[in-house]
């Protein structure tokens, strides 16, 4: 029999209540856990603090017995249906990559520090392995050849030290990541493995065209700035049967911008073949202090964070058409290239 509801709550709030369900939950916990824009969930926040559901006591939050009444009578339970194992993604690393996973941790301790400029901050090592685990699982990395757009992550690495795709190559804009790859490659005598300086804003280069079987790329999230690092990806696949990965979050992107990149992914002639929730989970340093939006437009004063965030969905694309890019050539475009409305964990 249906559940009889005493009123109507928006599914943001039937969230929120569940997770409080389970226990006191801080700030971040609450915003890693929220799925919409950070807009709307600091505005929800806001609003059951006023109507007494939900109150802080400078640490976490808490139903108030309002809250408690409120939540039996919706009929949630108390504790999530997430599988624990994965947490949720749906895959782990297989025994053929956890000395893989071993070896990238202590690699990637040596790469640059996360740079703001670009909007740059790093899924941890896991995640990273868990990309190539995806990519393999899928029938993609075998054989391949596969193009990083911007690599801060270091894919690129992890995928080498599988020994499984035929070449990889990184396109970033950040010379210092462009010089740790290529060193690292040099050291470990990797023939295959090749990084260059791009702008993503300039036209991808004649050699590059056409020439790869997959490409991964976790862009800026601004609508303009998406597209152009999927329309370059798109340029640089051989044709149809070629795959994508690439992350969109939505703490920064709403569904209408979801529903706009989709547009355009459709345009470019592809499937959305898969859609993998909160899959990517990042390390982002020095978040009380930067001036991010997350912060300063926060109900309540915070503590440093005490989880991951900041996650993403990683999306999986295949090519049914010729490639057909949204956008080629030179495309000038300042900082409206990272930081849009939506922006909240990025700088302007």
């Amino acid at each position: 029999m249906a559940l009889r509801v005493p009123e109507v709550v928006e599914r943001s709030a039937v969230r929120l209540l569940q997770e409080l369900l389970e226990g006191p939950r801080s700030y971040w916990a609450l915003i890693r856990r929220g799925g919409e824009q950070a807009a709307e969930q600091i505005a929800l926040l806001r609003r059951l603090l006023a109507e007494g559901l939900v109150e802080y006591d400078g640490r976490l939050f808490r139903l108030t017995p309002a809250g408690e009444e409120q939540a039996r009578a919706l009929g949630l339970p108390a504790g999530g249906a997430r599988c624990p194992a994965c947490r949720g993604r749906g895959l782990r690393i297989p025994p053929q990559l956890e000395a893989v996973l071993e070896e990238f941790t202590l690699l990637a301790r040596r790469r640059p520090k996360a740079s703001p400029e670009f909007d740059q901050g790093y899924v941890t090592p896991e995640v990273t392995v868990l990309r190539v685990a995806l990519m393999l699982e899928r029938g993609d990395l075998p054989g391949r050849d596969l193009l990083l757009l911007g690599d801060d992550d270091l894919t690129s690495l992890a995928a080498a030290l599988s020994g499984l795709p035929r070449r990889v190559h990184v396109l970033d804009v950040d010379g210092r990541l462009v010089d740790f790859i290529n060193e690292t490659a040099r050291r470990r005598g990797w023939d295959h493995v090749r990084a260059e300086r791009y702008d993503v804003r300039d036209d991808l280069p004649d050699p590059l065209r056409g020439r790869f079987d997959v490409f991964f790329t976790d862009p800026v999230e601004t609508v303009p700035g998406l597209l152009l690092f999927l329309s370059r990806c798109t340029e640089a696949l051989r044709g149809p049967g070629a795959a994508g990965y690439f992350g969109l979050s939505a703490l920064e992107s709403s569904k209408a911008k979801w529903r706009r990149i989709q547009r355009g992914l459709l345009e470019m002639g592809y499937a959305i073949t898969e859609a993998l929730p909160q899959f990517q989970e990042y390390e982002i340093d020095e978040v009380l202090d930067r001036g991010y939006r997350i912060v300063t437009k926060a109900p309540v004063p915070l503590p440093e964070p005490d989880v991951r965030f900041y996650t993403s969905t990683v999306f999986r694309l295949e090519l049914v058409d010729e490639p057909r890019p949204l956008l080629r050539g030179p495309v000038p475009m300042g900082r409206e290239l990272y930081y849009d409305e939506e922006a909240y964990v990025t700088l302007p």
